[in-house]
């Protein structure tokens, strides 16, 4: 066998490799569906709730349920290892939790720099939440792609409404999450 011939069949096998990865992830992300009804409703409620109280619900709300359901979603995590028997590779929680971690700590600075207007910051936090979507969909497939597209449009759309952002945000931003896990579930009993 040639070098060429080598080069070729490494080249092959690593696309089938890959190809395989990734349809194991997209199997696998039906498995998320409890993590995206925790946090669609996390969403759901946090903007709702801003459209209402700007001043007292964004101190104590956003925090605090962010610990909560950062516990609820580790419980969920735990139970999910302990009736599968660890994993068999693939969709990873790295995979998962780095994309958000990372757009949680950029934001965060972002925002204690004073380096976005407050009147923008639900729209910011959208287009972050979508940015981190798409880049979990290298590994995850097309789905979280799809969700973060939206999201992005969500934002452009929303800028539009600024009295009723946050109402839109929370229905269809929180909300597409919700059904987005929906999905994901439905597709997995579907697909065994």
């Amino acid at each position: 066998m040639s070098k060429l011939e080598g080069e070729q069949q490494r080249a092959l096998q690593d696309i089938e490799f890959i190809k395989g990865l990734l349809a194991r992830n997209e199997r696998k992300l039906g498995e998320a569906s409890p993590f995206m009804y925790v946090w669609g409703a996390y969403l759901t409620v946090g903007f709702i709730g801003m459209h209402f109280d700007q001043k007292e619900w964004p101190i104590w709300y956003w925090g605090i349920a962010a610990v909560i359901c950062g516990a609820i979603s580790g419980i969920i995590g735990s139970r999910m290892l302990k009736t599968q028997g660890g994993g068999e590779g693939g969709f990873s929680t790295w995979m998962y939790v780095l994309p958000f971690a990372a757009m949680f700590a950029a934001g965060s600075f972002m925002l204690l720099t004073n380096m976005i207007n407050t009147d923008y910051t639900a729209l910011f936090w959208t287009i972050l939440i979508a940015l981190s979507y798409i880049a979990m969909g290298s590994m995850a497939g097309k789905g979280p792609v799809y969700l973060g597209l939206w999201f992005i449009l969500l934002a452009i759309v929303t800028r539009l409404l600024l009295d009723y952002q946050y109402i839109v945000l929370g229905v269809f931003g929180g909300g597409s999450i919700i059904v987005f896990g929906y999905l994901l579930q439905q597709r997995r009993k579907r697909n065994g």
